[in-house]
């Protein structure tokens, strides 16, 4: 069976009018184009129309207030998962193993056509689609086949989880024991109102990324979260919520998990030009928390009006637990590297339906 590294569910929020609302999940204004069959190749990608959308305040204007600061790369956030639908893009994954002493023992590399996906079944539900075209090097035959093969499959699934599930195990054929998904589709979800009042936030000072001023951020998750879970099979597609999935020992029965880490957020136009997240665990008798996975994301300029990703390293540790549970530690065990080139925008809503011969 798979691991499942991490799955963020409540993934695209839809609609910018209502990103600062208590409610955070608003629908999505029904689309009248024609759904049809998308096969992804290099073909498809349209050139984005220029695009400069998003305010450019003074820096003389920029708060200073910690408060302000999230405010605004709150909504920010929510610019980017309206911007970010219909994309698409080259994306390289890397994937290295290690052993216990912290020594890389295999590397592989995926190459895909990236496209986020929009459910049919669920207009505020989306995904990462790829169409794996070479793997080592290698090319993939077929591929053009596959996609629309599995695009066909998609408009005949009976619920938008069997319609998602599809697509992630399509994407991920050739991922090993991993089973990653979502990473793209959201900027510092931690940001969102129902999720800050379970987060201490702390502004460290101004630093500097491309020669861009930034506001560094740190955050901790002081308590336990109904809209952050490890190992907890449970569905929150009403507000945006953040799931994990690790392997840990049975002696730990209560693992305590938190999130922490660090954002940098451009002091002129607030949107995330980088960030580092953290899971950890904390068992009962355990004097420090032990790290059991951290994502760095870093953001780069593109013609949307949005940083777009840029790289995306996902590292996961094992846990080992030893005289029933009184000694735990952890070692990394896998990388995930996600590098992406540039991306464009769609001239068509990238969704199954209906077919068009």
């Amino acid at each position: 069976m798979k691991e499942k590294i991490i799955l963020i569910l409540s993934l695209v929020v839809l609609s910018i009018g209502e990103i600062s609302a208590q409610n955070p999940t608003p629908t999505k204004t029904p689309t009248t184009k024609t759904d049809k069959i998308i096969v992804i190749t290099k073909d498809n990608i349209a050139l984005p129309k220029p695009q400069n959308t998003l305010p450019q305040p003074s820096p003389s204007l920029v708060p200073l207030d910690l408060p302000t600061i999230l405010e605004k790369a709150n909504e920010q956030t929510g610019n980017y998962r309206e911007e970010f639908k219909n994309l698409l893009g080259d994306e390289t994954k890397t994937f290295e193993t290690f052993d216990k002493n912290g020594k890389s023992k295999k590397q592989s590399t995926v190459e895909s056509n990236f496209v986020v996906y929009q459910s049919a079944k669920n207009e505020n539900l989306a995904t990462e689609y790829r169409n794996v075209v070479k793997v080592d090097g290698k090319t993939v035959g077929g591929s053009e086949k596959r996609a629309t093969d599995l695009f066909t499959q998609l408009s005949k699934s009976a619920s938008p989880q069997q319609e998602l599930e599809s697509i992630q195990k399509e994407s991920s054929r050739y991922d090993k024991n991993l089973d990653i998904s979502g990473l793209t589709l959201l900027q510092a979800p931690i940001l969102a109102e129902h999720l800050q009042p379970f987060f201490d936030f702390q502004l460290l000072g101004r630093e500097t990324i491309d020669g861009r001023e930034v506001f560094a951020v740190r955050y901790q998750q002081t308590k336990a979260s109904p809209y952050i879970l490890l190992n907890v099979a449970e569905d929150r597609e009403e507000k945006l919520s953040l799931n994990f999935e690790e392997d840990l020992p049975n002696s730990i029965q209560e693992p305590n998990a938190r999130v922490r880490g660090k954002m940098w957020i451009d002091a002129q136009n607030f949107q995330i030009r980088r960030e580092e997240r953290e899971l950890t665990i904390q068992p009962e008798g355990l004097q420090n928390p032990l790290v059991i996975q951290k994502t760095e994301f870093e953001y780069q300029p593109s013609d949307l009006g949005i940083l777009v990703p840029k790289q995306i390293t996902l590292s996961g540790f094992t846990v080992k637990s030893k005289d029933k549970g009184a000694s735990i530690s952890a070692f990394l065990d896998t990388k995930a590297t996600f590098q992406y080139n540039k991306f464009t925008k769609s001239d068509v809503e990238v969704k199954s339906g209906e077919v068009k011969n």
